[in-house]
C-alpha cells in the first residue's frame, strides 16, 4: 500500500509541474507558429525573401536568448 501512496504522490507532484509549464510551452508554441506564419508568406510571395525573413527571425531569437542567458536572476545581487 506503500508503493501506491508513494506513487500517486510522485504522479501529482510530475503534473504539478506539467501544468506549471504549460503556459511557458504554449507562449513558446504560438511564438514559432508566428514566425512560421511571416515566413510562409513571404515565401508565397518571393522565396529567396522568405530565406532572408527567417534568417532574420533566426538571428533575433538567438540574440534575444544569449541576453536573457547573461541577465542575471531576479534576486540576485
Amino acid at each position: 500500500m506503500r508503493f501506491v501512496s508513494a506513487a500517486a504522490r510522485g504522479v501529482g507532484r510530475g503534473a504539478a509541474v506539467a501544468i506549471a509549464a504549460v503556459p511557458t510551452l504554449l507562449r513558446d508554441l504560438v511564438g514559432i507558429s508566428g514566425a512560421a506564419s511571416i515566413v510562409y508568406g513571404i515565401w508565397q510571395i518571393y522565396v529567396p525573401a522568405a530565406y532572408i525573413a527567417g534568417g532574420i527571425i533566426l538571428t533575433g531569437a538567438a540574440l534575444l536568448l544569449a541576453r536573457r542567458a547573461s541577465m542575471p536572476a531576479r534576486g540576485d545581487t
